[in-house]
């Protein structure tokens, strides 16, 4: 935080939310990134259990951070995957790269993990009407961004494709909803 006597207060205490998406694009976690990167893993542990996956630009370095941390017997214990996303894993080592890299592991098939990437994009509309705000209605303001890009968005994106794959393909013996 920045010292109280250069006039800026709070403004610095929050710095950027951490999301956790999944690779249809809706929000299933958003943390102040006040809170430690393995703190939210540990949330995310006990929300979805075992053998989840969790992609990174920092994969594989922060495999080493977890694994070394107070969370690294429950790690181990619930089969937790830290893997790099298409983008930055061809710039790894090649051994980071058979552990972490999604062309090697079995189930992602072409799934490139830069979802995040994506929706920060779309998020950083909301930067310059935040900036001076209060933390709560700074935090108020995401929370609503993320309901209505769920719901308004992603949903009905995923809704048309459904249909569209389904109802509309040639090869479909569905009939055709009236």
């Amino acid at each position: 935080m920045v010292e109280d006597n250069e006039g800026l207060g709070y403004i610095y205490d929050e710095m950027a939310v951490f999301v956790a998406v999944c690779c249809h694009g809706f929000c299933l976690l958003i943390a102040d990134m006040v809170a430690k990167y393995p703190l939210v893993i540990a949330r995310l542990l006990d929300i979805f259990g075992d053998s989840l996956g969790s992609g990174y630009d920092i994969g594989c370095q922060f495999k080493v951070t977890l694994d070394n941390s107070s969370l690294g017997p429950l790690i181990c214990l619930l089969n937790h995957t830290c893997l790099v996303g298409a983008f930055h894993g061809h710039a790894h080592r090649y051994l980071c790269q058979l552990f972490s890299l999604t062309t090697y592991i079995k189930g992602l098939k072409i799934e490139d993990l830069e979802t995040c990437k994506h929706t920060f994009s779309k998020l950083n509309s909301l930067a310059s009407s935040l900036r001076y705000t209060s933390m709560f209605h700074h935090q108020q303001a995401i929370d609503s961004y993320f309901q209505h890009n769920n719901d308004f968005e992603v949903y009905a994106n995923l809704c048309k494709y459904l249909f569209y794959h389904t109802y509309m393909s040639p090869d479909s013996h569905h009939p055709s909803p009236s």
